[in-house]
């Protein structure tokens, strides 16, 4: 254990009410804990931590995470990973699963395949718009490619599909999937309403700042197309048997009673087709929902509940829908409900919002729309504590560690419940640290799992922040 990670061995000497939490737990807590810490580490630094083991009281005890990388060196090594490990033809998988006695070869999780290449592809366009690379251009343009591609490949006008795979690729997975009349692909349906979220973000992102004349109208026709379907269909999502999709609702009824933030997407949607084919069908679509108010009701888009119960997989895509619509709206009626939408989604109401989360990626666009910075520092730090065994194995982490040449350490962790938020070197292992739930531990980070996630969530945050300046290169 070095100097610096047996500083960040903090004993906080604060006290709370701990549920269904015995003396016996607590000391089989702390004795495991202790036996685990003196056959890995040199005696003299424990008996200090010890001390706090044994109060009257339960303190949080937290043993973090900790590397040598800065902020741009994380950024690099998980670029470096997703490209060479998830990204296939500008689709970026979800989870890689390690091979198997079932399955002797890598096969991936592709349930959000769209929804994670439509962030990624933002990414890219942020991250060339910050460092001027070629390369992160290029992989924008790939993506876009293949987002463009998802609603080509199912054969049927205007419908997304979750992923694609070439039909002779090796492949395994859950899902309703589909050969093309051609036999060149297989593709996964039943598409929700989040995957055509982050697809239309993603061109928006890519359109705005890169895609020259061609590419612009190419990616005008997806999104177009997409919408047209959803409103010919009674504003649903139609899968390929002719039925509405399981999560691919946003009628006025659906968004009154069950899903507001559902009135954001399509008005999204709405909003950047009329941006990218300049056709005025979306445009009186768009101002149609308004009169019907569906900009007041998207106001109620996250839920106003305890945070432990929150969906934050929500809070993504309410971030991904409020962007294009607060760039592209200017008519200040319209705009003072999507602030309002952004403020509760940021701030809260009767219960906290994200700005007691420390979550980079909201915090960052919060300031953009805002101007508000109290909570970048705290975000920053996020980023800096983000811990490489949230995503890989032990295996995955040594061999970068040879490869990059940086020291990672991560030792185990107390978990007590106090009901705050846990910094993210605190929690468990995840997909994606934006959509978990930070009053959650998560899953464990100690033991190596069946499959590995990407940093994507990490590097959306990070780019963004260079790209708008909340970010230095140097940090």
């Amino acid at each position: 254990m070095t100097w610096r990670s047996a500083q960040r061995c903090c004993v906080s000497w604060n006290f709370y009410l701990v549920k269904s939490f015995s003396f016996l737990d607590l000391l089989m807590t702390v004795l495991s804990f202790c036996f685990r810490l003196v056959t890995r580490h040199s005696l003299w630094r424990w008996p200090a931590i010890l001390i706090g083991g044994f109060l009257i009281g339960i303190p949080t005890l937290t043993v973090t995470a900790s590397d040598s990388l800065s902020l741009a060196e994380k950024a690099h090594l998980l670029e470096v990973d997703l490209a060479e490990r998830f990204l296939e033809s500008g689709q970026v998988r979800v989870r890689r699963r390690l091979p198997s006695a079932e399955y002797p070869f890598i096969t991936f999780n592709m349930s959000d395949t769209a929804y994670m290449t439509g962030i990624y592809c933002a990414t890219q366009t942020w991250r060339f718009l910050a460092t001027g690379d070629e390369q992160a251009r290029q992989r924008a343009a790939e993506a876009a490619s293949a987002l463009v591609h998802l609603v080509e490949v199912t054969g049927q006008p205007g419908l997304l599909a979750r992923a694609s795979i070439p039909l002779d690729a090796r492949w395994f997975d859950d899902g309703v999937w589909r050969e093309t009349s051609d036999t060149r692909y297989r593709w996964r349906g039943n598409v929700s309403s989040d995957q055509v979220d982050a697809f239309v973000f993603g061109l928006y992102v890519y359109s705005e700042h890169l895609a020259d004349a061609e590419e612009r109208r190419r990616v005008g026709r997806a999104v177009g197309a997409v919408a047209d379907a959803i409103v010919s269909n009674g504003h649903m999502i139609v899968g390929f048997d002719g039925q509405p999709t399981t999560w691919g609702h946003y009628e006025r009824d659906y968004v009154v009673n069950r899903e507001p933030m559902n009135a954001l997407l399509l008005l999204q949607m709405l909003k950047v087709a009329h941006a990218l084919t300049g056709l005025s069908r979306y445009d009186e679509e768009y101002q149609r929902l308004i009169g019907e108010g569906y900009a007041r009701i998207g106001e109620r888009a996250r839920e106003d509940r305890p945070p432990v119960e929150v969906n934050h997989s929500d809070d993504v895509l309410i971030a991904l829908a409020l962007y294009p619509l607060l760039e592209l709206e200017h008519d200040p009626a319209i705009r003072t409900h999507y602030l309002e939408a952004a403020r509760r989604w940021f701030h809260g109401g009767s219960y906290p919002g994200i700005d007691v989360e420390a979550n980079p990626f909201a915090t960052f666009l919060n300031r953009h729309w805002t101007g508000e910075s109290d909570a970048s520092g705290d975000s920053v730090d996020t980023l800096r504590n983000f811990p490489l065994d949230m995503k890989w194995n032990s295996g995955t982490i040594d061999a970068y560690k040879d490869r990059f040449g940086f020291v990672f350490e991560s030792e185990p962790i107390v978990f007590v419940d106090d009901g705050r938020v846990r910094p993210i070197d605190q929690r468990g292992r995840t997909w994606s640290f934006l959509v978990h739930n930070p009053y959650r531990i998560g899953g464990d980070r100690h033991e190596d799992a069946p499959f590995e996630t990407n940093g994507l969530d990490y590097l959306v945050s990070y780019w963004f922040g260079r790209a708008h300046g909340f970010i230095t290169a140097e940090r």
